[in-house]
């Protein structure tokens, strides 16, 4: 896949992720700042105080998920130390953990909802704004392998990573003034930044695609 690379100044995106947190107390600054105006409500929501302790149910029943796809692929694998009992004792194992499984409900709906809160969406716009106002003017296309991309909310909810899940649980529940400018460039996502590379001053991103 291609996207974009370029040079960014890292203080330059620390200072302007922090300038925005810090109109959290002012909704109609921040929105004329980011050039959101028209969506106006998502911000004035997206800066109030929200709880996301459901993120914490939505990763333990995740992890659950994952542990019974484990356990389908070693009976199938014939890896289980009771694989000795034959294929019919194998097929019951299999339906069981496959009803456990599709008790649990679908794994669309956790990250639906995380995705759909408006304070992710508006930190998400600043991450983005922070990258406008940093990047140096040297953008690239590069090809590259989509596994060498970083998504750590994906990955998050891929793996069901509970410890990763509670530190953004306590970012996102913070007063939004207080919320870790670091943590929003290197630990969140954006709609088009993708990610900040502090070590290398590099950042990677998508655009869109120019109108015909």
């Amino acid at each position: 896949m291609y996207i974009i690379t370029a040079t960014f100044d890292p203080d330059a995106a620390f200072a302007r992720a922090s300038e925005m947190l810090a109109l959290g107390d002012s909704p109609e600054r921040l929105a004329e700042r980011l050039g959101i105006i028209r969506d106006m409500e998502i911000v004035k929501q997206g800066v109030g105080n929200a709880s996301f302790k459901r993120l914490l149910t939505d990763i333990k029943q995740l992890k659950h998920f994952v542990a019974i796809n484990q356990q389908i692929e070693e009976v199938k694998g014939g890896k289980t130390m009771l694989s000795f009992l034959g294929d019919g004792f194998k097929e019951k194992q299999i339906a069981r953990l496959e009803e456990e499984r599709r008790k649990l409900g679908s794994l669309i709906e956790a990250p639906k909802w995380f995705y759909q809160q408006p304070r992710v969406h508006l930190l998400s716009t600043i991450r983005d704004y922070a990258l406008d106002g940093s990047q140096q003017g040297d953008a690239v296309w590069t090809e590259i392998s989509r596994d060498k991309l970083v998504y750590p909310i994906a990955n998050m909810f891929e793996t069901a990573d509970k410890d990763f899940a509670q530190e953004l649980v306590t970012q996102l529940e913070k007063p939004f003034k207080d919320i870790d400018p670091r943590f929003l460039l290197e630990k969140f996502e954006g709609h088009r930044s993708i990610m900040f590379d502090f070590d290398k001053g590099v950042a990677m991103y998508y655009t869109p695609a120019p109108a015909h």
